[in-house]
């Protein structure tokens, strides 16, 4: 096999390091990390398997998710690590460093402009969107889930080239099994894989069309099971829909209009006048990018936006109960990002070309420019990681290990069934620090 061009080791090399960089905001704000503590979901999860013990746990569903592959990784990482918590969390940012990089390349192998490319990863990479995400651990099964979305993505081929062979469809239904059983919302991975399949329309052939739905079937098919068990057999709002339909749309068109821009913007509220607004720069935004994208870009580009209508349907349904405000929260912010942030770099990118040449960033100054951004970045977690650090953590740490006379019930953050005395059980049974 012959070596890629240099320019081309080059672009692979700086979309390496924009990947690695997403771990910078880990390592800024280290102390605050290491504050973190249990908090929440994960308290019921320990408890779980304390009472059924880790096999049968595995297997178990958990509230509206059946998600053995994220139970095994993530209750396997308790027990390799001993409880560490840091450790887990380093796990969860090495995870979001490969979805970086696997963005990156995602978009680079469709021919987006490196320029584009890089600053998308950047953006992806050090948001301090991401906050609650990459500082719960039990927000790995979200992340996981992307990236075998991002896996998936990769090994589709190059539009306008082969078919799939045998063993690249059988890397997608991996890739969709994977996901939906790291995240309810991860059916969505086989989702867009079986629409990849029928991509090309309906100029082809009889036999090549029935191999497409073929192919559309098998991709999809993890998905439709595992959606199928959480249909039957977990709790949450899938089971009583009727005369919800209204709010679920409701919830479904705020948060798909409203994300990302709203905390990019840093709009202060939320209400309909804000929320029409920005629902129409976005739909400006993803038609913009549409119309400049070439046909390989518009083939990711209109994958990616029915990644976000599915999230934002599923998010409709599952959390319609908990408030419009809800629909901004960090941990809902992943994958609004992903699928949002490539038409943004492609209309910047057209704006940037149409520039006098003499405004064009020399590499000296791009070089100054990409160091500025990243500085901005970190300079939000400076802002936001000490107090997340003292709610998640702090908190918890000096209940449970400072304060001599406890609450009994209801005093757990993140966890009000939980007892103190509970949770310092499962402080002993798993080793918790």
């Amino acid at each position: 096999m012959s070596r890629p061009p240099p320019a081309e080791r080059s672009a692979r090399r700086l979309i390496l390091a924009a990947g690695l960089a997403a771990l910078l905001p880990l390592l800024w704000q280290w102390s605050a990390f290491r504050e973190l503590y249990w908090f929440g979901d994960e308290w019921d999860l320990l408890a779980q398997i304390d009472r059924t013990g880790f096999g049968p746990w595995l297997w178990s569903v958990f509230a509206e998710n059946f998600v053995p592959l994220f139970k095994l990784l993530w209750g396997g990482a308790v027990f390799v690590f001993g409880g560490h918590y840091l450790a887990l969390l380093v796990l969860l940012w090495l995870t979001h460093a490969a979805n970086t990089v696997l963005f990156g390349r995602l978009l680079h192998r469709s021919g987006f402009p490196l320029p584009a490319t890089l600053a998308c990863q950047l953006t992806f990479g050090l948001s301090v969107l991401h906050i609650e995400t990459l500082g719960w651990t039990v927000q790995w099964s979200a992340v996981l889930a992307t990236t075998f979305l991002l896996l998936g993505l990769l090994g589709l081929p190059t539009p306008g080239t082969a078919t799939p062979d045998r063993r690249r469809v059988a890397l997608l239904v991996l890739a969709s099994a994977a996901s939906a059983l790291s995240l309810s919302r991860g059916v969505l991975t086989g989702a867009v894989l079986a629409l990849a399949q029928l991509w090309p329309a309906p100029h082809w052939r009889l036999d090549l069309r029935r191999t497409a739905l073929l192919r559309a079937a098998l991709c999809l098919a993890p998905a439709v099971g595992a959606a199928a068990l959480i249909a039957v057999f977990a709790t949450g709002n899938h089971r009583a829909l009727s005369g919800h339909l209204t709010d679920i749309a409701t919830y479904a068109t705020w948060y798909f209009g409203l994300n990302p821009l709203h905390r990019l913007t840093d709009f202060d509220s939320i209400g309909p006048l804000t929320t029409a607004l920005l629902l129409t720069a976005k739909l400006a935004l993803l038609a913009g990018g549409l119309r400049l994208a070439t046909p390989s870009q518009r083939h990711l580009l209109l994958l990616l936006l029915a990644f976000d209508l599915g999230n934002s349907a599923l998010l409709g349904i599952g959390r319609y109960h908990t408030g419009l405000e809800t629909t901004i929260s960090s941990r809902y912010q992943y994958g609004s990002l992903l699928a949002t942030l490539p038409f943004l770099g492609l209309v910047l990118a057209a704006a940037f070309a149409r520039l006098p040449r003499a405004f064009h960033l020399r590499p000296a100054a791009a070089v100054l420019a990409t160091a500025g951004a990243v500085a901005l970045f970190l300079h939000g977690w400076n802002h936001d990681a000490p107090g997340f650090a003292a709610a998640r953590g702090t908190a918890t740490r000096h209940l449970l290990h400072v304060n001599p006379d406890p609450p009994g019930m209801g005093a757990v953050p993140g966890i009000p069934f939980l007892s103190t005395q509970d949770a310092k059980h499962l402080e002993r049974r798993f080793g918790l620090e």
